[in-house]
């Protein structure tokens, strides 16, 4: 009998190491034509818009076939991507330029181009569609473009500069990372400074914003943090990698992304903020996707000098760790009967 129990006992051990192991899993790699050097991700249509600078493209990528569909040339240093689903209509921040390029998705065609006063670094589409903020990062400014007159119609200066941004639509506030303040500063529809966070921590970079918990992510130097959004108070921290930049939040799962050189984070942000996972990657890479109906991660980087899009399964970390507890708790019982 005592044999039977040991051998129960070595089971449970290697279930709980097996649930416990990785929670993401590399399922393929596609090769990008032209240079590695990509910024921003985004889903249109259901397909997944890249902005790849080293190129001077926009890649297209249709997450069913499992190729590029469509290449749009001839653009100056693309870096950020806003969509509007409503309109079909992507923008485009040219920083070797200084306009925004607006893409219809019928066709994947450029639609028009709009200068603005500085290099657009990050973009945001207000809740009602109608106006696009864009960050000058080395104007240190905020912008607001009408997209019915197609121009920027105002700018203010911030007291730093800016990194991404992220809309609070209940309290209609935009979120904004100001790196040489170590702040995050809250924005209101006429580009007013009504708060401002000041963190434990250097180089705020990604902001991701949880409606339903009302939490602010934050990545900042070696750590991601959660704050409370009504006062800016921290109430947790998980130690992160060097390098991370941008934070992809996916709420029905409550599971926050992070792309770091060549790793990525996979964090719990159910009420706590717990990091579940840290996969190594064969690319290098600091932005990423996260494709929420086939649950796969898409992250474009360079390998090797050539461009690469990595793709990996995700594992909802929420049920694993439900599965892992009863596993525990069926251990803990037969421990005891070993005793």
């Amino acid at each position: 009998m005592r044999k039977v129990k040991y051998a129960l006992f070595v089971m449970l051990m290697l279930a709980c190491a097996t649930l416990s192991a990785t929670t993401v899993r590399q399922v393929g790699m596609i090769d990008i034509p032209g240079n590695p050097g990509f910024d921003d991700l985004a889903f249109a249509k259901g397909m997944l818009v890249m902005t790849h600078a080293g190129a001077g493209t926009v890649d297209i990528f249709d997450p069913a076939k499992r190729r590029l569909i469509a290449h749009i040339t001839n653009m100056a240093q693309p870096r950020a991507i806003a969509v509007s689903e409503a309109t079909g209509k992507i923008y485009i921040g040219n920083t070797g330029n200084n306009t925004i390029v607006i893409l219809s998705t019928d066709g994947w065609k450029v639609e028009d181009v709009v200068p603005i006063s500085g290099s657009p670094d990050s973009l945001l589409l207000t809740p009602g569609g109608k106006t696009l903020l864009v960050l000058h990062g080395a104007a240190e400014s905020v912008g607001a473009i009408d997209l019915a007159q197609k121009r920027e119609v105002k700018t203010v200066k911030l007291d730093g500069r800016p990194e991404y941004m992220a809309s609070d639509p209940g309290r209609e506030l935009t979120y904004v990372t100001v790196q040489d303040s170590k702040s995050v500063v809250a924005l209101d529809p006429q580009l007013r400074i009504v708060k401002r966070y000041a963190l434990l921590a250097s180089q705020p970079t990604g902001i991701a914003y949880d409606s339903k918990l009302d939490r602010i992510y934050v990545s900042v130097r070696y750590a991601v943090l959660a704050l409370n959004a009504d006062t800016g108070k921290e109430v947790a921290r998980v130690a992160a990698p060097a390098g991370v930049d941008q934070l992809w939040f996916d709420e029905p799962s409550k599971t926050l992304f992070a792309a770091s050189g060549r790793a990525i984070l996979v964090m719990r942000a159910d009420g706590r903020l717990v990091a579940s996972d840290e996969v190594p990657t064969d690319v290098r890479g600091h932005t990423l996707a996260f494709d929420a109906e086939r649950n796969l991660i898409y992250m474009p980087g360079g390998r090797e000098g050539r461009s690469k899009l990595l793709i990996l399964r995700h594992i909802n970390s929420n049920i694993v760790p439900d599965s892992l507890n009863a596993l525990r708790k069926s251990k803990e019982q037969a421990e005891a009967q070993l005793r």
